[in-house]
């Protein structure tokens, strides 16, 4: 969050000064911001004041998704002495996500009260509606765990909320100190969960639950405070509480969906409990780092460290309670406050068994498999241990009951130093398969062992011994066995797929699994090897339907990659696949690339087709994901299209593609704010993917921040490696921002270079399209259709093409193209 200055009180010095200050304080743990701030302030009490406002609104309103041109807060100027109504100032107490808290005197009553003020006078009307709405949220309210309200009025255009006033500090300076003890971090837990329970019972979601709104009585009661961005369930004539480009809670403590601005259930208020529980226990959050990206990222994909990993002495129910509040799926958090509340008095008791519905923690339904150790320790035959370990991951994807991680992801971890734990936690999976194997001659020798993510205990552990042309049989019972010693149940269907597979012809097998391994590096040499080691794989058997597979893959990688010429490249791997499946119809790996060679055929509809029978087999090539949804954002079925794509993530979650393939969904859905998350995701995994930057230049210019867009377009260019010259989207760009003469300059540029290098008639067709000169958006659409272009898939969705959407020549190239109807 970089604030403009204020069109306030604020001189342009003070502004800087309030700034520099700010940004200097932001990051830093809350009793060190506090110690930070009176160090650097001394005595000028104003000075800090402003400091503090802004950073209460910064913790209020999660500056990642923060429009352009964001500004300080209008702040509320009153002094100790002042009157509201029946009420005088004391002193000022503190500063929440909307405003000022005063102790004051409730004059009538002659009782001390806290006021809370919203930030201004006659300010951000939202504001004012968020404020109002905590009044009225909380005049609902009443029990012990919950500050009580009071009053609510206005004085001179200043809303205030007059409540109980709790004289002990929060919970927040407590932890400061060090974790509490077990005692009273399930006393105090217990009692939060009873207030937040009586609150979701009234309709009402917190959505910012966090230890500095928890205040402590002088008796030790947990009161919790600031419902200030409440929302009401279920209310359907509600005002939208999440402002466009903004999420709304304190950052550490808030829910994976949270942080998409979907924050509708109450389950995400037991989420940032069970942060707290993990702060009350350990003394430090469960996820911690210097960045907001990178704290972002890990609160969406990775996985708590358990609680007794940080704490021994902690009671293994509450480690299992924590987790489970901790899930990033809604559906394994506890259903409700009540139950989080009735776990803790159950363990305090010491009669957790049976309390609490957490057996299911113990469940192995997520999985990664590790790449398998060479064993042989010769170079040579590195291509055999990646072999099976694909062959495993695929084998094991078969199984419905399971998500199994990715070979993309999972080959990161190669000879990786890191603990078995921190790998499963990383990628948020229940236990990790790792092992070695072995080819010695014509025999096979593969051994694993399933550890589990929370204790790092061996679940099971096990040795294959077979001859090579056996290697088919031994990679199924591996898959039933681990299917066994996790509970999973098979169905009839992935029996029938695991058993009975025969034998193989070994000398094909291991070309098979040569192409694989060559193809799958993606360089030029890579697929000129893969493609080498499939034909020897067929001259060797023609009847090895992998192989066929193996061959349709390595031709389109390398198609994709620039090293084949595409009128060459498909049609031979088109025929590698049809020839694939005549021979084994069951081969999902050879349906997803068919899928992928019709939807790059232009032929969207099979495509379609393909990559959901791919699925259907349970193909763990994690591309056809990506496939799929774009084709389904092609037909405008978005909601499809995000499920898919989310899917992707969730079984590739350490690569940028799928991430980045997400944010494009979000943006062809005119999702923006949230295809920036996405894109932003997919950098801090890979900042040297150009895509993903330029994916979040388009977003940002399509919401009008243009700053943001060109410095995302310029790394983009310089990360790709990009040549010198013009771009599309500086030009695009120029256009959105008004600078026609600059992006017809670019235009002319383009155009004339296409004598000189490929240049996509596509791609001028949408500037033209941009500038408003139709017919010759038109003109160049006919050029991209006769070049096969491969934007034309997204001509019906593309927010590039928004200008001309309603002239009557745009439906019939609609469908000349494929694209009418939704391809059902």
């Amino acid at each position: 969050m970089s604030p403009d200055q204020p069109e306030s009180r604020l001189t342009p010095d003070r502004w800087r000064e309030v700034e520099a200050l700010f940004l200097a304080t932001r990051d830093r743990e809350p009793g060190e911001r506090a110690r930070f701030l009176q160090q650097s302030c001394g005595t000028d009490a104003a000075l800090r004041r402003e400091v503090e406002s802004l950073l209460a609104a910064d913790q209020g309103a999660t500056g990642f998704l923060e429009p352009a041109g964001a500004s300080a807060p209008d702040l509320v100027l009153l002094e100790a002495g002042a009157r509201l109504g029946r009420y005088r100032l004391l002193d000022r107490i503190g500063a929440g996500g909307m405003g000022e808290v005063w102790r004051a005197h409730d004059v009538n009553l002659d009782r001390v009260v806290a006021i809370k003020l919203v930030q201004g006078k006659g300010g951000d009307p939202t504001a004012h509606a968020r404020f109002r709405r905590e009044a009225h949220a909380l005049s609902r309210l009443s029990h012990p765990g919950v500050a009580t309200i009071f009053d609510f009025d206005v004085q001179d255009g200043v809303e205030f909320l007059v409540m109980e006033f709790v004289p002990g500090g929060t919970l927040e300076v407590l932890i400061t100190q060090g974790p509490l003890s077990i005692e009273d971090l399930l006393r105090f837990g217990a009692a939060i969960a009873d207030g937040l329970h009586e609150a979701h019972q009234h309709g009402i979601l917190h959505r910012d639950l966090k230890p500095g709104n928890v205040v402590l009585s002088e008796g030790g009661l947990p009161k919790i405070l600031d419902f200030g961005i409440a929302r009401l369930m279920g209310d359907a004539g509600a005002v939208p509480l999440t402002l466009t480009g903004m999420v709304l809670g304190s950052l550490p403590y808030m829910a994976p969906e949270q942080l998409m601005g979907e924050a509708d259930d109450a389950r995400t208020d037991i989420y940032a409990l069970g942060v707290m529980l993990f702060e009350m226990a350990t003394g430090r959050r469960p996820f911690v780092k210097p960045r907001r990206e990178a704290l972002m990222f890990e609160i969406l994909s990775n996985a708590a460290p358990p609680v007794r990993s940080l704490r021994s002495d902690a009671p293994d129910a509450l480690d299992q309670l924590v987790a489970a509040c901790l899930s990033k799926d809604l559906g394994q958090r506890p259903a409700s406050a009540a139950i989080v509340g009735t776990a803790l008095r159950a363990i305090a008791s010491g009669t957790p068994t049976g309390i609490v519905a957490i057996a299911a923690l113990h469940a192995v339904r997520a999985i990664a498999v590790l790449p398998l150790r060479n064993a042989s320790n010769d170079p040579a035959q590195e291509y055999f241990a990646d072999g099976m370990t694909e062959a495993i991951i695929s084998d094991l994807a078969m199984i419905s009951g399971l998500r199994v991680i990715s070979r993309t992801s999972a080959m990161r971890y190669k000879a990786s130093a890191k603990s078995l734990p921190e790998i499963a936690r990383e990628l948020n999976v229940h236990a990790v398969l790792e092992g070695s194997a072995l080819l010695a001659g014509t025999r096979v020798r593969v051994s694993v062992q399933l550890v589990t993510a929370r204790t790092d205990l061996t679940l099971w552990s096990a040795r294959y011994d077979r001859e090579l042309q056996d290697v088919l049989d031994l990679q199924s019972e591996l898959a039933a066995t681990v299917a066994r010693e996790i509970a999973v149940q098979l169905t009839p269907s992935e029996e029938m797929q695991l058993a009975g597979r025969g034998t193989v012809n070994p000398e094909a097998h291991l070309e098979y699994l040569k192409s694989r391994h060559a193809s799958l590096a993606a360089t030029r040499e890579g697929v000129e090897m893969g493609v080498h080691h499939a034909r020897r794989a067929l001259e060797l058997d023609p009847s090895h339907a992998p192989a066929w597979a193996a061959l349709a893959d390595a031709l389109m990688i390398g198609m994709v990659r620039g090293a084949f010429v595409p009128a060459e490249a498909l049609p031979e791997a088109s025929t590698a696949a049809h020839r694939a499946l005549e021979l084994d119809p069951m081969l999902g790996e050879a349906h997803a690339t068919l899928g992928t060679i019709r939807s790059f055929s232009g032929d969207l509809v099979g495509g379609i087709q393909a990559c959901e029978r791919a699925l259907e087999l349970k193909s763990s090539n994690g591309m056809v994901y990506i496939i799929l949804g774009r084709a389904l954002s092609a037909f405008e079925r978005h909601e499809e299209a995000l499920a898919v794509a989310h899917t992707a993530v969730r079984l590739d979650p350490m690569s940028a593609l799928p991430r980045t393939a997400l944010g494009d969904t979000y943006y062809f859905a005119r999702e923006h704010e949230k295809s920036i998350f996405h894109f932003r995701m997919a950098i801090e995994l890979d900042p040297r993917f150009d895509g993903a930057h330029t994916g979040l230049a388009r977003a940002y210019e399509a919401l009008g921040r243009f700053d943001e867009a060109r410095a995302a377009y310029e790394e983009g260019h310089r990360v790709g490696g990009g040549v010198a010259g013009p771009s599309f989207g500086l030009a695009h760009l120029a256009a959105s921002a008004g600078n026609e003469a600059e992006a017809r300059r670019i235009l002319a540029e383009l155009t004339a270079s296409r004598a000189s290098r490929v240049i996509s008639a596509w791609g001028i067709a949408a500037l033209h399209a941009q500038l408003g000169d139709t017919d010759e958006a038109f003109e160049w659409l006919e050029t991209a259709i006769t070049e096969h272009a491969a934007g034309m898939i997204l001509l019906r969705v593309h927010p590039r093409f928004d200008a001309i959407r309603r002239d009557p020549r745009y439906l019939p190239i609609v469908e000349r193209v494929g694209l009418a109807g939704n391809a059902t």
